[in-house]
């Protein structure tokens, strides 16, 4: 298992290269939109982005979450290539056949979403790259697959870094507002598939394998729901404040879930796209619910410590980021979104138990419940509260949206997780963000301090707890001892590489048996 795990740390850190420059983009990009676009505005792209969001899980059927289960299969792991090939021409085909409608109808939609049609251009542009989108998740997918990790950074890299080029041309050079950002992005797609033509030619072979096809969609259809409910349940929150308070209100909201949900985007994510394909490949090892619970522990205890370095600091980076002082509520909310995007987690691991007994069907049924709720808690709290009731139901929801998908996952798989530490994690976390927002209307200097002191008060405090076991803190002495001195770095990454070739050549001798 510890080869396992020091696998999968090691492909979350390449990840985490991919997601950490995306959202350094996104943190760079901030002040120029806050500067060149109103409160508005801002909030007209939030609406935006939530949409495309919606587009993007509509046309892809969600075919890649089969993908990673029909891919290391034993009775098709010789069709891998012609897999690939079938899913990805049925999501280029199916988006099609969506796309031109939407095109076609997009003045109906600009009326719909901003009650003009001044934003028909945009929509198109919007719904095109969301198609480009789609596709791309099926080959990113083959590559964290095929745990192409450093190649997964590259095209991420090379595609962020493209967008962010044009969109600063775009905005502060030529004037253009929301439609530049959406052109930077087409551009950003076009140069990703020119640089991933090669690797998708390499790893396709022109055979429509239609018997596994319909495995998959029998797989996969209730987990459109699930995706197309997720999302909702997660934009929810923005739609309800655009209809229900007005657009200023959306872009406060949208910069405080932007900063809340670098948590998603540089930890959650880089994590699942190392662990999911992991859990996978260890579902008929002798230790593997061993590794899965272990998993959420660790996951838990590290995604904390993001979680309370976010919350603690919410307002000096609000202020940072943001110019306009009309921006600066945000960071208020960021510590109840910080709290959902942990809950998140916790659900997406907890998932393990029903992806692995194929039970998907329980998870569109649970996501559609929450979704309601998620629906009415904020018909109840926006009126009155505002965007502080759009957060507090979003918390509230992803809580419920846990408890049930554990419950229901235990059942059909059960797992030792290690729920008591989980809970320490979590009343400890709590009570550290209760003191820290007491503070803020001190000095900088004195907060600051206090903070960073809270921020370092939270391992110690486990450890007078008893949370980590002996065989942890073994392994911690061991890696202080290998890595406190610089002068041995270079012979240890050495060492690293022979392993990492060790075990590349293990895992092909097992998959060719």
């Amino acid at each position: 298992m510890l080869n396992t795990l020091r696998s999968t740390i090691k492909n979350t850190i390449i990840y985490s290269i991919g997601n950490v420059s995306s959202k350094l983009v996104g943190f760079i990009l901030i002040p120029l939109y806050t500067s060149k676009l109103l409160v508005s505005e801002y909030g007209t792209l939030g609406i935006l982005e939530i949409t495309s969001q919606i587009l993007i899980a509509l046309f892809g059927l969600s075919l890649y979450n089969a993908f990673f289960r029909w891919y290391w299969d034993k009775k098709t792991i010789s069709k891998q290539k012609s897999i690939f090939f079938t899913i990805l021409i049925v999501v280029f085909l199916f988006s099609l056949f969506l796309m031109f409608p939407l095109c076609i109808f997009r003045q109906n939609l600009s009326v719909l979403l901003f009650e003009n049609m001044d934003y028909s251009y945009i929509l198109m542009l919007m719904i095109i790259v969301s198609c480009l989108e789609a596709l791309g998740v099926i080959i990113y997918t083959l590559i964290r697959l095929q745990e192409k990790a450093s190649f997964f950074s590259f095209l991420s890299v090379l595609k962020i870094s493209t967008s962010l080029l044009f969109t600063v041309y775009f905005i502060a050079f030529m004037g253009k507002k929301i439609e530049g950002i959406y052109e930077a992005q087409l551009i950003g797609n076009g140069v990703f598939f020119l640089f991933s033509f090669k690797y998708v030619l390499k790893n396709i072979k022109p055979k429509f394998e239609l018997r596994i096809l319909r495995e998959m969609l029998s797989f996969s259809t209730p987990l459109i729901v699930t995706s197309l409910a997720g999302i909702i349940l997660t934009v929810t929150d923005r739609y309800m404040l655009r209809f229900l308070v007005d657009l200023k209100a959306v872009g406060i909201y949208s910069l405080g879930f932007k900063v809340a949900n670098t948590l998603r985007v540089f930890i959650i994510s880089s994590v699942m796209m190392a662990l999911q394909p992991t859990i996978y490949k260890m579902m008929n090892a002798p230790d593997n619910k061993r590794f899965y619970s272990k998993s959420m522990t660790y996951f838990s205890f590290g995604l904390m410590i993001c979680v309370l370095g976010l919350s603690f600091f919410s307002k000096e980076i609000v202020k940072t980021l943001a110019f306009n002082v009309n921006y600066w509520e945000a960071f208020t909310i960021i510590p109840l979104l910080a709290f959902s995007m942990f809950f998140g987690m916790l659900r997406d691991v907890s998932l393990t138990g029903i992806n692995l007994t194929k039970k998907t069907q329980i998870t569109a049924k649970v996501i559609i419940s929450v979704t309601i709720i998620n629906f009415l808690l904020n018909l109840l709290t926006i009126p009155v509260w505002g965007y502080y009731g759009a957060a507090f139901s979003t918390i509230i929801a992803q809580f419920l949206f846990f408890i049930l998908i554990y419950h229901y996952a235990q059942k059909h798989y059960f797992i030792p997780y290690e729920i008591k530490k989980v809970i320490q994690i979590l009343i400890i976390g709590i009570i550290l963000i209760v003191i820290s927002q007491l503070v803020n209307p001190m000095n900088i200097v004195f907060r600051l301090i206090i903070k960073s002191v809270l921020l370092l008060l939270f391992p110690i405090i486990l450890y007078w707890l008893k949370f980590y076991e002996e065989i942890e803190l073994l392994r911690i002495k061991q890696i202080w001892i290998t890595w406190r001195n610089p002068i041995g770095w270079k012979k240890n990454l050495v060492r690293l590489k022979k392993n990492k070739l060790i075990l590349h050549k293990n895992n092909r001798d097992e998959a060719n048996l």
